[in-house]
Formats: structure tokens, C-alpha cells, sequence
């Protein structure tokens, strides 16, 4: 009896270290797992971020051809008689006359004509960059036609001209874009440093900024040099067009 006794306590113990033993692996299984899993997540969590930190950002490429590098003379064609040198007081020897056609090309190189037979009564204004008048009166010309002033059938161009490569607000393509210039532009053809261009010695240019108004009949109707106020250019622009 005290045999079968011992053998059965025997059989109890050995059982209870087996059960412990297999709950010792599986918790040891368990927090290997744990472990693993851990590592796994860093190591994944780390190529994860240094994918991230070894992305470049493409560079932002400008556009070469930048208001810079555009040119500040082009080729100008004359058709018809030059008009006389405009002179300060008294009367103007132009009026009456048959304004020249101009034929040229932008900032760009996109054709400009300034002809009143295919775009009717039109004004023409001389502008220089380096000049401190023309510098006052682009803003007061922008003034204009931001209140409706500008009449509805007149054409407006403006004429980059007298170009000086040392002088300020150089080159010109830049100074018309910082300036807001709503117009058509024609470059006109160099002479020299700072002097009158070809399109503007044609129109009897002898200042800055310099306006001719040409009615539809293609005559010169009125020319102004210097700065001009509003309300003047407004009485000149609808005698002339009345003209």
C-alpha cells in the first residue's frame, strides 16, 4: 500500500516539473517572439527613415531664357517720310503730316507694326528706362487706363528706346516688366549709347518719355515730350481724336 502510494506521489511530481517545464518554453518561445518582432519593427522603422533621409529634392531649374538675356535692340523698317524733330513751344510742323510705319519686333521677337490702316488711330510713347521722367509717367499712363480713360478705339505702344547698358534700370525687358507696362512693346533699333533709336529719330524723338498720337487717317494729330498729368493727356487724346 505505502508502496502504490509512493509511486503515485512520484507520478504527481513528475507531472507538475513536466506542465511547469512546457509553460516555461512557451513563455520563453513567447518573449523570443517578442524580441523578434521588436528588432524586425526597429530594423524595418530604421530603412524605413533612412529611405526618407536619403531623398534629394530635385533642384528648381529657372527659365533660361530669363527677361535678361532678351535683347534691347531689334531691327526696325521705316515706310514713309520722317517726321520733323518735335521742338518745345510754338507750333508743331508735324501736324497735318503722314506719320511713318513702323515695322519691328518685340521683347521676344514677335512682329509689331504701328500702321493707323490697320489698327486705326493709335499712340506712340518713347520710353527710355534710365529716364527719370519716363519712370514718373509710366505709372500715371497705367493710372489712366486702370480708370477707364483710355479711349476704346485707341491703340497704345510703347517704344523701348535710347537703351544705355550703363545706365540704371538696365536692361530695358526687365525695367517695362517691373514697371506693369499693359501694352504691346516695340524694341527699337540702336543708334548708340543712349540716344534716340531708330523708330524715334523717324518720329522727331528729341526727349523723354516722348508721345505722338496719329489719328485714323494715319496724320499726326499731337506730340508731347516730358511729363505729362492725366487730365491733360485725356484733353490732348480726345482733340485728337475729334481731329
Amino acid at each position: 500500500m505505502a508502496n502504490r502510494q509512493r509511486a503515485e506521489a512520484r507520478r504527481k511530481a513528475q507531472a507538475k516539473v513536466a506542465r511547469q517545464s512546457g509553460e516555461g518554453g512557451s513563455r520563453a518561445v513567447m518573449w523570443i517572439a517578442l524580441v523578434v518582432v521588436v528588432v524586425l519593427g526597429g530594423g524595418i522603422a530604421f530603412f524605413a527613415t533612412r529611405g526618407d533621409d536619403d531623398k534629394t529634392v530635385a533642384p528648381q531649374t529657372t527659365d533660361s531664357n530669363s527677361l535678361a538675356d532678351l535683347p534691347d535692340s531689334q531691327p526696325v523698317t521705316i515706310t514713309g517720310e520722317p517726321l520733323p524733330a518735335y521742338q518745345q513751344g510754338g507750333t508743331d510742323e508735324a501736324i497735318g503730316l503722314t506719320a511713318p510705319v513702323l515695322e519691328g519686333l518685340d521683347f521676344q521677337g514677335d512682329a509689331v507694326t504701328i500702321d493707323a490702316a490697320k489698327d486705326g488711330p493709335y499712340m506712340v510713347v518713347f520710353l527710355a528706362h534710365w529716364c527719370v521722367h519716363c519712370n514718373a509717367e509710366v505709372p500715371r499712363l497705367l493710372d489712366w487706363r486702370k480708370q477707364g480713360g483710355v479711349p476704346q478705339e485707341l491703340k497704345v505702344v510703347g517704344v523701348a528706346t535710347a537703351v544705355s547698358a550703363n545706365a540704371p534700370n538696365y536692361p530695358p525687358a526687365e525695367w517695362f516688366s517691373n514697371k506693369g507696362w499693359a501694352w504691346p512693346v516695340l524694341v527699337d533699333q540702336a543708334t548708340g549709347d543712349g540716344v534716340a533709336g531708330t523708330a524715334a529719330v523717324a518720329y522727331g524723338a528729341t526727349g523723354w518719355p516722348y508721345i505722338v498720337i496719329v489719328g485714323a487717317d494715319g496724320k499726326v494729330k499731337a506730340r508731347v515730350s516730358g511729363e505729362i498729368e492725366i487730365s491733360d493727356l485725356q484733353t490732348i487724346v480726345d482733340a485728337a481724336l475729334a481731329a
